[in-house]
C-alpha cells in the first residue's frame, strides 16, 4: 500500500493553525500573546512574587511609591504593593471577564439572531424592533445604569457587559442565518417534517460557525476595553480585587508625573491585550470568511491546494513505478 495513504489525516483545527502560522504571522503571534495572558491568569499564585492573603495583596505603606528595582521589578504603588504581583493578579480579572463576557454575549447573539431568522414572521418583527430600540440608547449609558442598579463586582460586570453585547451582536448573526435558511437543503428539511429547533441546530448554526467564531474573536478586545472603561469611571470591581483599569484610575492618573510606572504598566498591558485580540480576530476573519480570497476563503483554498498536491504526488509515484 502506498505510504501516503497510511498518513494520519489532520483535523480542521490543525489545518487552521498551520495556515494561521504560514499566512498570518502577526495573528499567530497575537494568539500566542493571548495564550500567555491566559496562562499568567491561571498560574498567578505560582508566578506572582507577592502572594495574596485572604483575597487581597498585603499593603506596606513604608514601601509605597518606590521606583522599579531588583526587589520590585515594576516598582510599588501608593499602598506599598508590588506592582508586578498586582499586574499578574489583575490579568486574572481581565481574562475572566474577557472570556466570560465574550462567550455569554456570543451565545446570546446566536440564540436571538438564529431564532429570529428561522422563526420569522411576527416574532422576527418584534425582536428586531426591540433590537432597534435597544441600539438607539448609547451603550455606555446602559452599562452605567445597570452597574448603578446591580453594584460593583466581577459577576455584575459580566452581566452588564454581556447583555448589551449579545443583543447588539444578534443582527450580524441574523443576516448570516437568513442566507443559510433560504438554502434548498433547509427547505427540503422542512418539507420532510423538520421543526424550527432541528433546522437551527442541525443546519443553520453549523453553516454559520465561521461567522460565529469571527464574532467571538473580534468581541474579546471590545470587552477588555469596556472593563477598563467601567473601572476608569469608578463602576468596576471593588478596591480589593486587582484590576488593570482600577489601578490605572485610582493611582495611575493622580501620580502620572511623580510615579509614571504605576500608570504605564496597566496601560501597556491593556493596549497589548486589546491589540492582540484585534489582530487575532482579523486573522480568523481572513481565514474563515468565504467572501475573501476569490470567493472561496483562505481556509478552503489552502485545503484544496493540499489535496491537489497530494494527488499530484501520488500520480507521479505511480507513473515512475
Amino acid at each position: 500500500m502506498d505510504k501516503t495513504r497510511k498518513k494520519k489525516k489532520h483535523s480542521a483545527a490543525y489545518d487552521f493553525f498551520v495556515l494561521l502560522f504560514k499566512t498570518k504571522k502577526v495573528s499567530f503571534i497575537s494568539m500566542l500573546i493571548l495564550i500567555m495572558f491566559i496562562l499568567v491568569a491561571i498560574f498567578a499564585n505560582v508566578i506572582a512574587p507577592q502572594k495574596m492573603v485572604n483575597g487581597t495583596l498585603v499593603s506596606n505603606l513604608i514601601e509605597g511609591v518606590k521606583a522599579p528595582s531588583l526587589q520590585h521589578l515594576m516598582g510599588t504603588d501608593a499602598m506599598g504593593r508590588d506592582l508586578l504581583s498586582y499586574m499578574i493578579y489583575g490579568a486574572r480579572t481581565s481574562v475572566i471577564l474577557g472570556i466570560s463576557c465574550t462567550i455569554i454575549s456570543t451565545i446570546m447573539s446566536v440564540i436571538i439572531g438564529v431564532a429570529s431568522a428561522v422563526i420569522g414572521g411576527k416574532f422576527d418583527l418584534f425582536v428586531q424592533r426591540f433590537v432597534d430600540a435597544w441600539q438607539c440608547i448609547p451603550g455606555m449609558l446602559i452599562m452605567l445604569i445597570l452597574m448603578a442598579i446591580f453594584g460593583s463586582g466581577i459577576l455584575q460586570m459580566i452581566l452588564v457587559i454581556s447583555i448589551p453585547g449579545g443583543i447588539a451582536g444578534s443582527r450580524m448573526i441574523r443576516s448570516a442565518a437568513f442566507a443559510v435558511k433560504d438554502g434548498n437543503y433547509c427547505k427540503m428539511s422542512k418539507m420532510l417534517g423538520g421543526g424550527n429547533g432541528w433546522l437551527m441546530v442541525v443546519h443553520v448554526i453549523p453553516n454559520i460557525m465561521p461567522m460565529i467564531l469571527m464574532n467571538l474573536a473580534n468581541s474579546l478586545g471590545g470587552v477588555i476595553m469596556m472593563e477598563a472603561t467601567l473601572n476608569f469611571l469608578g463602576f468596576g470591581v471593588d478596591a480589593n480585587t486587582p484590576s488593570w483599569g482600577y489601578i490605572l484610575t485610582s493611582q495611575g492618573r493622580t501620580k502620572m508625573y511623580t510615579a509614571p510606572w504605576i500608570g504605564l504598566a496597566p496601560g501597556i498591558a491593556i493596549t497589548l491585550m486589546v491589540f492582540a485580540a484585534a489582530m487575532f480576530g482579523d486573522g480568523v476573519r481572513d481565514i474563515l470568511d468565504p467572501r475573501l480570497k476569490g470567493g472561496m476563503g483562505t481556509f478552503d483554498t489552502y485545503k484544496i491546494r493540499k489535496i491537489a498536491a497530494k494527488y499530484a504526488a501520488e500520480a507521479k509515484k505511480k507513473a515512475n513505478a
